[in-house]
């Protein structure tokens, strides 16, 4: 069963949507130049300027306008061309030539063209870039044969055929698609008769357009015959005021830009002040700013690819809330007569209050108006800014009640410069959401430890031992260390962890002090926590309370990390009598050359020596390892023992000592007394058979 949260990143993930959303996003720039050429136009005549200066400014805009269905088109064509493995810039321009080709066919029937060329060429790409990489691959549309010529020109060259075959497709589909009844009669369903009922109206629209964005799909290119509409609703309002009447039309673009669309599509200039007043989340603050200076001119792609807003359920409401209250209150005020009808032609991305004073006709009521919707937008995202906190604080910490140690959520980081932010921002968010169920899992375990004994091989008795982490689930089932040391380690608590073990280990060895009984023993220590000094100095702290009976193992590749806070540690841990001891010898990655660097006492040869002593060469490098920490004079321990032949394999003239299930498995605390007792009753019992 998939949970709507996977349902929503396999969704963000789609590669038709993603090519949607990326290729709209690339039209950006050109969408605001044409934005800046319409806003200097309006200032010209604002100004007095010479109305030849304004009329070439508007044209301008106009032309960069027409262009931009086959931009759309190219843009979302050149990524699925990456997603298809054709020669991307062909297919670019072949999947522009299918929307030239549309806007031919459709030139006869103006009002259908005005609806349906934007939606052609946003998804005509999706059906043509398949279709050309299926027929690219096939041997009979090729036109250069591979080796003879650049790459550059096979692939534009191979792309002919399956270019040619593909537009006569298209023309194909779209003249039988003309052929059907009313398709060529096919209308926006909003029209300027439908704006006089202004509140219907807007309310759909300001709706539409927060769900194409939820969507990932801009709404302004989407909702482009719309716009246009709403757009001549502005210049017959412009028209009227001209002749000495009063605008007709309430609705129309220039009062959803300034008091709809408040920062972008969901009034999201209010998400930001929201965000701003009511989290505490240093990244999400940090969004929020960056956001600002291109919220000013309502855009808002930081905060829609960045927090995310797409396809982000639990700021849907507010997103759809926020604008479509904003355009019911401004026509309200327009219809009650406080501010006059729109007759500025502005686009949707002019500069806030700059935008609301020229669209009010030079009023500061719309400015105030403007302020006042922003405040309102405010209000609306902040009961779910606060569930976002309240939710980032469940999240921020899990309380290990066996280790009595907290898992800090790790800071969110910044995916503002992800490949695909979108699709980055949920796989991150499903893996974080993993880390934290399999940490709140964790946190359910009871913790404690065993101690596996160390037997002498030449006296016969129990030396020492080793403390060993185990856990319980709360169904009393045994957990394997394995994994959930893998996840302490990943989220950073094994310093926390170390420190645990090294204060059960000491109350342990206080215990049996007590009872009349003293052994030595080792933990296992991180090298995070040995060259951390405030770790460190908890860690030394903790272990001089046991006067030398606890010492400390570290493995092999640790040697590698901070060299002088190693020398510093383990000097300080001498201090307090404690040894030091490299576990799992001869497995790591350190040179041999870091033994004579660090104050090391003893060695602890790893289980797969002995596993090799079967072969003659397994049975040498053992041999060799041993003379080697002889000559070290180091103390050796053997792990991993567990048959009588590996024990009688077992040969040198320091002392060996063996820790492995041949002796013993890993014991309670209480029961190593009794186990260190019979090793020396039995110890005894051999010494009186020999003498």
């Amino acid at each position: 069963m998939r949970y709507p949260k996977d349902r929503l990143a396999a969704l963000a993930g789609a590669s038709s949507l993603r090519a949607i959303r990326e290729g709209l996003l690339w039209t950006m720039p050109c969408l605001l130049v044409a934005a800046l050429f319409l806003v200097l136009a309006v200032m010209a005549r604002q100004l007095g300027l010479p109305a030849e200066l304004a009329d070439v400014l508007a044209l301008v805009h106009g032309k960069l306008n027409a262009v931009m269905p086959t931009l759309v088109g190219t843009s979302i064509g050149y990524m699925l061309s990456i997603r298809y493995r054709v020669p991307n810039l062909p297919a670019a321009f072949l999947c522009l030539s299918y929307v030239v080709i549309a806007e031919g066919l459709l030139a006869p029937y103006p009002h259908a063209a005005a609806t349906l060329t934007l939606f052609i060429a946003i998804l005509s790409p999706l059906g043509t870039v398949p279709l050309l990489a299926w027929l690219h691959r096939r041997r009979w549309t090729r036109l250069a044969p591979d080796g003879l010529i650049g790459e550059n020109v096979r692939g534009t060259l191979n792309m002919v055929v399956p270019g040619l075959l593909v537009a006569a497709l298209v023309m194909l589909v779209l003249s039988a698609l003309l052929r059907i009844p009313g398709l060529t009669q096919f209308n926006i369903p909003v029209d300027l008769a439908s704006l006089d009922s202004p509140f219907t109206t807007g309310t759909m629209v300001a709706a539409l357009n927060s769900l194409f964005w939820f969507f990932g799909v801009h709404g302004y290119h989407a909702m482009s015959p719309i716009i246009d509409v709403l757009d001549q609703a502005t210049s017959l309002n412009a028209a009227s005021a001209a002749a000495g009447y009063q605008g007709m039309y309430a609705l129309n673009s220039t009062l959803l830009g300034a008091f709809a669309f408040i920062g972008g599509a969901g009034a999201t200039l209010s998400l930001v002040a929201a965000i701003l007043l009511f989290s505490r989340s240093e990244s999400l603050r940090l969004l929020a700013l960056a956001s600002i200076p291109v919220s000013l001119l309502n855009v808002n792609e930081i905060l829609l690819f960045g927090l995310p807003l797409i396809l982000n359920p639990r700021l849907l409401a507010p997103f759809i809330l926020a604008p479509v209250c904003n355009v019911i209150i401004a026509l309200g005020v327009v219809q009650l007569g406080w501010l006059d009808p729109a007759t500025v032609t502005l686009p949707l991305t002019s500069p806030v209050l700059l935008n609301a004073y020229l669209g009010s006709g030079g009023h500061l009521g719309g400015v105030l108006l403007q302020v006042l919707l922003l405040a309102l937008g405010t209000c609306l995202y902040a009961p779910f800014v606060v569930a976002l906190e309240r939710q980032r604080k469940a999240d921020a910490t899990v309380y290990f009640k066996s280790l009595d140690t907290t898992f800090p959520r790790l800071q969110e980081e910044s995916l503002l410069f992800a490949h695909d932010p979108v699709v980055s921002t949920y796989a991150n968010r499903a893996r974080r959401s993993a880390e934290i169920s399999r940490i709140r899992t964790i946190s359910e375990y009871d913790f404690y430890l065993e101690y596996q004994p160390q037997v002498s091989l030449r006296s016969g008795l129990c030396t020492g031992c080793e403390a060993l982490l185990r856990a319980t689930g709360p169904e009393g089932t045994q957990q394997a260390p394995l994994e959930f040391l893998r996840w302490l380690a990943q989220a950073d608590l094994m310093r926390e962890v170390d420190l645990w073990v090294a204060k059960q280990a000491v109350l342990q060895s206080q215990a049996w002090k007590r009872a009349g009984f003293a052994l030595p023993l080792t933990i296992n220590v991180t090298s995070g926590t040995l060259t951390s000094a405030p770790y460190l100095d908890k860690l030394i702290k903790v272990l001089e309370q046991a006067r030398g009976q606890v010492s400390v193992e570290l493995t092999e590749d640790a040697l590698v990390e901070d060299a002088e806070a190693l020398h510093t540690a383990f000097g300080r841990l001498h201090d307090i009598g404690c040894r030091i001891y490299i576990d799992d010898f001869g497995t790591g990655y350190s040179a041999l050359s870091y033994l004579h660097q660090f104050a090391i006492d003893a060695v602890k040869i790893d289980r797969s020596f002995v596993l090799a002593q079967a072969s003659e060469r397994g049975a040498q490098v053992m041999s060799g390892l041993l003379r080697f920490c002889e000559a070290l004079d180091l103390q050796i321990i053997v792990e991993g023992v567990e048959t009588q032949e590996q024990i009688s394999a077992l040969e040198s003239s320091a002392e060996i000592i063996v820790q492995g299930w041949y002796y013993s498995r890993a014991l309670p605390g209480e029961r190593i007394v009794d186990f260190a007792q019979q090793r020396m009753a039995a110890a005894a019992h051999d010494t009186t058979a020999s003498t």
